[in-house]
């Protein structure tokens, strides 16, 4: 299932901070090139890279770190988000929360970019994998999917990583699943516990 990017916007929920967190809520259109068919999302995106109130009301999540077990913490200490995301200079590891269960983390780097640029590519990669998610894309075609619409990166099948292209993303298998994850589609929340666990929410 491929869509193309009809339009995407974010709309700041709070002023950006000198450690980069923030918090905006994103609109985004997607469209089935052949049917023409229209898929709207909009969702909250919160930036975790410091202790956040907004965390815990967040439907996708991004935060600096490194690892499938990073983004599993995350992702398990913030129940409610659908989309996780964690990265480290060219690289960002994606775990969604699809149909009940935790998804597959999917790898996406980004070569050639320094970690300040591509922090930009992570938070929109990660707010179109909520929009194809809530637009019927399966957890296991979700890589492909975001690659196709993200030019900042490019999909190649596992294995194929030296292949030469500017970038590329590989499933790699979670750590942990949760059984009690939820399940929604675009603006439903549920309460949750802080987003990280060793350190205090905002007021």
């Amino acid at each position: 299932m491929r869509f193309a990017v009809a339009s995407l916007t974010a709309a700041a929920l709070t002023a950006d901070r000198a450690d980069g967190g923030a918090a905006h809520r994103v609109r985004t259109v997607l469209v089935d090139p052949v049917s023409g068919a229209l898929s709207v999302d909009e969702h909250v995106r919160v930036r975790c890279s410091a202790p956040t109130g907004w965390a815990p009301l967040g439907d996708v999540l991004v935060a600096p770190g490194a690892g499938v077990r990073r983004a599993a913490r995350l992702a398990d200490s913030c129940p409610g988000a659908l989309v996780v995301a964690v990265h480290h200079g060219n690289r960002c590891w994606l775990r969604s929360g699809a149909a009940g269960a935790a998804g597959p983390v999917v790898v996406f780097e980004a070569p050639g970019a320094g970690a300040g640029r591509a922090g930009g590519t992570w938070d929109r990669l990660a707010s179109l994998a909520h929009s194809c998610l809530v637009a019927g894309v399966p957890g296991t075609e979700l890589g492909a999917a975001v690659a196709a619409l993200e030019p900042a990166v490019v999909s190649l099948p596992p294995g194929c990583a030296g292949s030469g292209a500017r970038s590329a993303y590989r499933p790699e298998p979670s750590s942990s699943s949760r059984s009690s994850r939820s399940s929604r589609s675009s603006r439903t929340r549920t309460a949750s516990a802080s987003c990280e666990p060793d350190r205090p929410a905002e007021a």
